[in-house]
């Protein structure tokens, strides 16, 4: 938990904002000569890869990308086929990852993204490129519009999705919903949190140690049979096979069920208990990581639907807000 503070420059003498957390005194600050750590030893510049100032960048990339899908919602579109007739692609696709990429690239150089709209289609190739980057020391996992399908039909469901890991590890998640000016938003050790778009954009462009927003939580629902469960159908034939399956297995043991089109967007709204838990199969890194981090961050669990925890190379996912959900869930979707 960060509570306000007042730190002392003990170089200078001079009194500077700073945070408390975990009872433990620690501080980041920014003035006139850039951003410190401040210590009872003195200011530490911080590293450029301060986790403030990903999430700066992240938050200023999803807000450029949803900004400009969201203004061509209701435009002509070139619309395109994937890796089958319902895996689309428009123009509007790359323009937004494009947006993104020069938005990392301008800060972080030296960063590698993966980017749905820069890999091939098809799970194989997906697989394949999250291999030979997962383990990257800094990774930026970018779907620039998440809900294509939505986007193409004029439907207000699509979303930004930006997350970013060192060695496999996440770091920062942003989910940004430019129709409701909802981001979602995590740092590592840091907690889940939901801003208003101008609460974010006003925080990336002055960031300070009170995060834009309020905290956000998981639902703390145990059983099946009271949750409100949602998932997608995805664009191959055999993982939609297997959806269709465990959709019309489960239909009669939850509460009710969902399937708004977009991944993130469901993560986000587990991440704030407006679903209970969420199943999917085959979808990629760039579908999942920022949503991930969210839910685990909510005090949420996120794995494979065999139970393992969720890694950049998860397809097959279930997340709930507690683990006795999550379990009995991916019991009741496995379908051989």
């Amino acid at each position: 938990m960060l509570t306000a503070g007042v730190w002392q420059d003990f170089r200078t003498s001079k009194h500077l904002p700073g945070f408390v957390q975990n009872g433990k005194l620690t501080g980041k600050v920014k003035d006139s000569e850039g951003l410190f750590a401040c210590t009872a030893e003195g200011r530490v510049r911080l590293s450029i890869h301060d986790n403030f100032a990903l999430l700066r960048v992240a938050l200023t990339a999803a807000q450029k990308a949803g900004e400009y899908f969201e203004s061509r919602l209701f435009q002509a579109k070139d619309v395109k086929v994937k890796s089958s007739l319902s895996d689309l692609v428009t123009d509007v696709d790359p323009a937004c990852e494009k947006m993104i990429k020069d938005t990392i690239l301008s800060a972080f150089p030296t960063h590698q993204i993966l980017g749905e709209e820069s890999v091939a289609p098809g799970a194989e190739a997906s697989a394949k490129a999250v291999d030979g980057m997962a383990e990257s020391s800094n990774l930026w996992i970018v779907d620039p519009l998440d809900g294509t399908t939505n986007f193409v039909y004029n439907m207000p469901l699509s979303t930004v999705s930006i997350g970013y890991a060192e060695n496999g590890r996440l770091v920062v998640g942003v989910i940004f919903d430019p129709y409701r000016s909802e981001v979602f938003f995590a740092l590592a050790g840091q907690g889940a949190h939901l801003a208003r778009k101008e609460e974010a954009a006003a925080w990336a462009l002055s960031p300070s140690p009170q995060l834009p927003g309020t905290r956000i939580q998981c639902s703390n629902e145990e059983k099946l049979e009271n949750a409100v469960v949602a998932s997608g159908f995805p664009t191959r034939g055999e993982a939609r096979a297997k959806t269709t399956e465990a959709g019309l297995l489960l239909a009669n043991r939850v509460k009710n069920m969902r399937a708004l089109g977009s991944a993130a967007l469901h993560l986000a709204y587990v991440s704030c208990a407006r679903l209970d838990a969420f199943w999917e199969y085959d979808l990629n890194a760039w579908d999942l990581a920022a949503g991930a981090l969210l839910v685990a961050e909510a005090g949420g669990v996120a794995m494979d639907i065999e139970g393992q925890p969720f890694t950049l190379r998860t397809r097959d996912i279930v997340v709930a807000g507690c683990g006795n959900l999550a379990n009995e869930l991916a019991k009741a979707v496995r379908v051989d």
